[in-house]
């Protein structure tokens, strides 16, 4: 009996000693869980997730992963106020690419040397080289030689009708265009704002007409049919020259001040074009808002000011920016 006592006082020491236990495991698993799902850890695990998937750490990674570098830097605007895509001797940074939809898109072949054309030109093939030659820091000069060339269709008919007879014309052909010119700047940049440029040009240029010219005519007695080729081409120079403004707000935001000048050879017509603008810069792309208006030296009027019911013009355009990293 006293045996039978000890045995069954043994099970139920056992039995209290595995309950104990079995609820103090229950009690450390909430109080672990309680410390996983606290309010301050729920806080840092969302925190993390923020970063993870903020703006400036996604555009970390996709910089690592298309330049193999995630601390590239991209240069905005104009961070050294120097405005390199207007008229001066400034030259865009190597590598970089400028893809503009209305005026000209550019290529930096190296720090100095840039290639550019303008894209709407569809009909009309062209290109043009940029080297800046002299650079101090206070003053730059550059250089640029371009060439231009295009054809476009041409159909012109007539016809009249005579008492017993008519005659008719027309021809059909192509009319040819060129340009080869050469363009020097010349920049001073006194401070970090401001930067004064001036620039000319001489454009040699050559325009033509290649095509066929027939006739018909056709009478009581008779018709007359005959053709004929036609070559005709004409060449004169164009002169050009310009001063420009540019003033850096900061390195997102500058005004341009551009004064355009140009006359063809032994002509006493010119034409001026000034025009102000403002220009925003985001990291791939820029945009312009600006006005402009025409000149006719030697009256200084506004160009055809009696027949124009809009003096001032306003002008937008936007271009994107590609491969602009600072490289160190």
């Amino acid at each position: 009996m006293k045996n039978a006592i000890l045995f069954y006082s043994a099970i139920i020491a056992t039995l209290t000693i595995n309950a104990n236990a079995q609820v103090a495991d229950t009690t450390k698993q909430e109080n672990g869980l309680s410390k996983i799902i606290s309010v301050d850890s729920l806080k840092r695990k969302g925190d993390l997730i923020l970063k993870n998937f903020s703006k400036e750490n996604i555009l970390k990674q996709s910089n690592s992963l298309y330049y193999g570098d995630p601390s590239t830097v991209f240069h905005i605007g104009w961070e050294d106020g120097r405005v390199p895509e207007f008229s001066n001797a400034y030259t865009l940074h190597r590598h970089e690419f400028r893809l503009n939809v209305l005026g000209r898109s550019s290529y930096a072949l190296s720090n100095r040397l840039e290639m550019s054309c303008y894209l709407p030109l569809i009909m009309c093939p062209n290109l043009s080289l940029k080297y800046r030659f002299f650079d101090n820091g206070a003053f730059a000069s550059a250089v640029e030689f371009g060439t231009a060339r295009g054809a476009f269709p041409l159909g012109v008919a007539t016809g009249i009708v005579l008492p017993g007879a008519a005659i008719g014309a027309g021809t059909a052909g192509f009319v040819s265009g060129s340009d080869n010119y050469i363009k020097l700047f010349s920049s001073w940049h006194p401070t970090q704002k401001l930067t004064f440029s001036a620039r000319g040009s001489v454009s040699f240029l050559k325009v033509g007409y290649t095509g066929l010219a027939g006739f018909v005519g056709v009478g009581g007695n008779g018709a007359i049919v005959g053709a004929l080729p036609i070559e005709v081409s004409h060449r004169f120079r164009y002169f050009m020259g310009g001063f420009e403004t540019d003033y850096v707000i900061n390195k997102q935001n500058v005004i341009v001040l551009n004064t355009y000048m140009g006359g063809f050879e032994g002509s006493n017509k010119q034409l001026i074009v000034p025009s102000l603008g403002w220009t925003h810069a985001k990291t791939h792309f820029h945009y312009t808002l600006g006005l402009y208006t025409f000149l006719d030296p030697p009256t200084w009027q506004t160009w055809e000011a009696e027949k124009s019911k809009m003096p001032v013009g306003v002008y937008a355009n936007v271009y994107w920016i590609f491969n602009n990293r600072i490289r160190k």
